[in-house]
């Protein structure tokens, strides 16, 4: 899974100013937790910019070429196509997605085409899991990260240029450029050796001071201490499902994972090792044709992903340039989506010492498995920000809280996190509302099926939640 422990000075600073607030938190490897919640809700969702779309991968010189694509628009670029992404050790119960109904908002053409291939009859589950107690009482917070702090004389935002590296006691250096453009270096020392001090040392020569932007990044988290008012924008008419999946049964879904080469998909290469493929039923293995998940829990450490039944046609602009030699498929796309999942996270410590029992579920730009989704960074569009958001994710071996995020021209999340579903399962909607420009993260307890009403839909957009503003 791609992630980055970089942030902006900006990050930092509000991040501590809802620390200061949240005497529940605590600090625990290497990272801070603070209220348990039901539901997260990012704001603000969108953005115009561009990244590095590839466009060829040599075989013989290793080598990968880009151009610059821009985006802009309602949640971009996260209303490109996304493939989703699970790490073990889970057992995935149910899968679906779902767009707005016809006649209830626009459909895009992919769209149509996903809505047709939906079979008439889908089997359902046979093994009844115990429920994750969905919560409704549980303490909300909202916090709202900005990656821009320090401000000038004149009242000019100015924005740190550098990375900060987080370590277990944050201390860090960072070159600004604050004044006339010349570089001046700002150190912040154990900046959180407790949640309610901030000790800084600003160079003379800024305008800027600690003051400043300690109070400009409590202004923009103004909303830090209270709980999301669930005021979300509704929605008008119902969502039909369009991709749907139970252990042993799909519809308009394709598992892959990263064993090309090795079991007749995919391929693999000195230069850029093993592509995807498509994943056998233990989602461990390769096959050679797709096959549905079975009624399995996969081990902690491995990976498999999920695509849509629509295969990538040639010179198809909506899924971009894609490895030679590998099954590729679209992912799910557009402005207005429901992903809905319940799985089930028990503990397991036999999996590969980097992410032992450091279970997760993402969604990624779908280009980013298509070229190369581990590897030389020139071969992917992730690092020039073209879409990640985690949605469940365990960041130390054993934890039991799951935190969202998102990467991308846009950086943020919060401190607050759903309860791992280690015995029972954890039934979750993802609603991409393109109305206000949100996306809800939310604890379910509702079934899944063929159609969600819009009063379900606007119910779950409803739900106070942990609120991360997107800058």
């Amino acid at each position: 899974m791609k992630f980055s422990n970089t942030l902006l000075l900006g990050n930092i600073l509000s991040v501590l100013s809802t620390l200061s607030k949240a005497d529940q938190c605590t600090f625990s490897g290497g990272n801070y937790y603070c209220s348990e919640t039901d539901a997260i809700i990012y704001s603000n969702v969108g953005t115009s910019s561009s990244y590095q779309d590839v466009t060829s991968m040599d075989e013989n010189t290793c080598a990968c070429s880009s151009s610059a694509k821009t985006f802009s628009g309602n949640l971009a670029p996260l209303n490109e196509e996304l493939s989703v992404h699970f790490r073990g050790p889970i057992n995935l119960v149910q899968f679906g997605v779902y767009f707005p109904a016809e006649g209830s908002n626009s459909v895009s053409n992919l769209k149509k085409r996903q809505l047709e291939k939906i079979a008439e009859e889908e089997c359902k589950t046979t093994a009844q899991k115990p429920k994750h107690q969905h919560k409704r009482d549980v303490a909300v917070q909202v916090v709202e990260v900005t990656a821009t702090v320090f401000v000038n004389a004149d009242g000019q935002s100015i924005t740190p240029v550098g990375d900060i590296n987080v370590d277990g006691v944050l201390t860090t250096s960072v070159n600004a450029n604050i004044q006339n453009g010349a570089a001046t270096t700002t150190t912040l020392q154990n900046i959180v050796s407790s949640y309610t001090q901030v000790s800084t040392i600003l160079n003379t020569n800024t305008k800027a001071t600690a003051a400043a932007a300690a109070s400009s990044a409590a202004a923009s988290s103004s909303s830090s201490s209270s709980s999301s008012s669930g005021s979300s924008a509704a929605v008008a008419g119902s969502w039909q499902r369009a991709s749907y999946f139970t252990p042993g049964s799909t519809s308009n879904c394709t598992f892959m994972n990263h064993q090309g080469g090795t079991a007749g998909s995919g391929v693999w290469s000195s230069c850029f090792g093993n592509s995807i493929s498509f994943a056998a039923s233990d989602g461990i293995s390769g096959a050679a044709s797709a096959q549905a998940l079975g009624d399995v829990t996969v081990q902690s450490g491995k990976e498999f992903m999920i695509f849509s039944g629509q295969e990538c046609g040639d010179n198809d602009a909506s899924c971009g340039y894609s490895r030679d030699g590998i099954p590729a498929y679209h992912g799910f796309g557009g402005d207005d989506k429901i992903f809905v999942f319940e799985f089930s996270m028990p503990s397991d410590t036999s999996g590969s010492a980097s992410n032992q029992d450091m279970p997760a579920v993402w969604l990624l730009n779908a280009k980013i498995p298509r070229t190369l989704q581990y590897g030389d960074a020139s071969c992917s569009c992730w690092k020039t920000g073209c879409g990640e958001m985690d949605l469940f994710e365990i960041l130390t071996a054993g934890s039991d809280k799951l935190i969202s995020h998102v990467h991308d021209a846009q950086d943020g999340g919060t401190q607050d996190y759903f309860k791992r579903p280690v015995d029972g399962t954890l039934k979750a909607a993802v609603i991409f509302n393109s109305q206000d420009n949100t996306i809800h993260i939310v604890e379910v307890s509702e079934d899944f099926g063929d159609v969600l009403s819009e009063d379900t839909v606007n119910s779950w957009l409803s739900i106070s939640g942990s609120s991360a503003a997107l800058p």
